[in-house]
């Protein structure tokens, strides 16, 4: 009993490990990805594929060329290579329906129309056309709204404006139905509206029509680029936060009359910036510090005159300068660098020494 007590918690704990992977491999090969055939997420499109199915139409997922028997072709996204484009073309002017739901491919000729200013975007789009084959068609919801420019001889339906979400146009013996986007015949919008009737229509409008669906292609053999994948609605935003930067710039930047003048800051003499500081060092009874700083100078003065560089030692000044007045090099030293005056009789006379022995070096050189 105890011994069984002991191993429980590890059952329990692999039980729920097997159960996880269970869970997690129970998807199937559901991919998840967007318009995806085979996905039964909100985003794929195999509820378009059963329909059609259960409606007895023969359907096949397949990214081969289409055969003459093929009378309707679907192109969810394109990553399809130029070689099968062109096939696919000879197809369609042969006689068959090519109905392009990425309006990003090559295959659509019609460009995408501009967003409004304001981003107001109608997403119930009536029909608005007198296609005879969409009669029965009233209204469509589609989440994205994606329109596209309808140039003749192309008609355009379910318009908003002027421009429309699908366009047709023949081509050929065959038609041409381009879409701004594949969102209303994804799982989460089928049902909506007359979308899956749109769908039927366009792909099986006889019992008898065999209809093939472009699977997806592989991750990363896609032809849109980073800024493709980019939402518009975002685009927009982005936009519309760079126009209320400029006008808050520009706000904020405005002069309204002459310039002011705004006073400057006082300027103190270098004069009297001296004399401040030898009252705050005699206030402190700074002697040495005193020295030192009136040492240094002469130094720095010393070592100029006579071509040295101003951070030249002591000992180095000493010698040169020896060699060009009277003076030995022992002596300048202590002149130099010799030791804190005891009182500011001492200091007095070592500013004076000082000063003396740059006299004398200037008068030698």
């Amino acid at each position: 009993m105890t011994r069984t007590r002991r191993w429980l918690p590890w059952m329990v704990i692999a039980a729920g490990i097997v159960l996880a992977v269970a869970i997690a491999g129970g998807g199937g090969n559901d991919t998840g990805r967007s318009y995806d055939p085979t996905s039964t997420s909100t985003g794929g499109t195999k509820a378009l594929v059963d329909s059609l199915r259960a409606l007895d139409v023969d359907v096949t997922v397949d990214d081969s060329a289409p055969t003459p028997r093929t009378t309707a072709l679907l192109v969810l996204v394109d990553g399809m290579s130029d070689a099968q484009r062109r096939a696919i073309s000879a197809w369609t002017d042969a006689g068959g329906t090519l109905v392009v739901a990425d309006p990003d491919s090559p295959l659509n000729p019609f460009r995408a129309a501009r967003p409004s200013i304001l981003g107001a975007v109608q997403r119930d789009l009536d029909r608005h056309c007198d296609v005879a084959a969409l009669r029965q068609v009233g209204h469509v919801v589609v989440p994205a709204a994606n329109l596209l420019r309808v140039r003749p001889p192309a008609t355009g339906c379910f318009t908003s404006g002027a421009d429309a979400w699908l366009v047709t146009q023949p081509e050929g013996r065959g038609t041409l139905v381009v879409l701004g986007d594949a969102g209303p015949f994804t799982n989460e919008s089928l049902g909506d509206a007359d979308n899956g009737l749109l769908a039927v229509t366009l792909l099986a409008p006889t019992p008898s029509a065999r209809v093939q669906v472009l699977p997806l292609p592989v991750p990363g053999g896609g032809h849109k680029t980073l800024g493709d994948l980019v939402s518009p609605n975002i685009k927009l935003a982005l936009v519309q936060l760079a126009i209320a930067f400029v006008l808050y710039a520009l706000w904020r930047s405005r002069r309204l009359g002459r310039p002011v003048l705004e006073p400057k800051p006082v300027q103190i003499a270098g004069s009297e910036l001296v004399a401040a500081v030898g009252r705050l060092l005699q206030r402190g009874h700074a002697r040495g510090r005193a020295v030192e700083v009136l040492r240094d100078g002469a130094r720095r003065a010393i070592a100029q005159r006579l071509g040295l560089p101003p951070d030249a030692s002591v000992r180095t000044v000493a010698d040169a300068a020896a060699a060009r007045t009277t003076r030995s090099a022992d002596d300048i030293a202590a002149a130099l660098a010799g030791p804190e005056p005891a009182d500011d009789r001492a200091l007095v006379a070592a500013a004076q020494e000082a000063e003396a022995l740059i006299r004398e070096v200037r008068d030698a050189v």
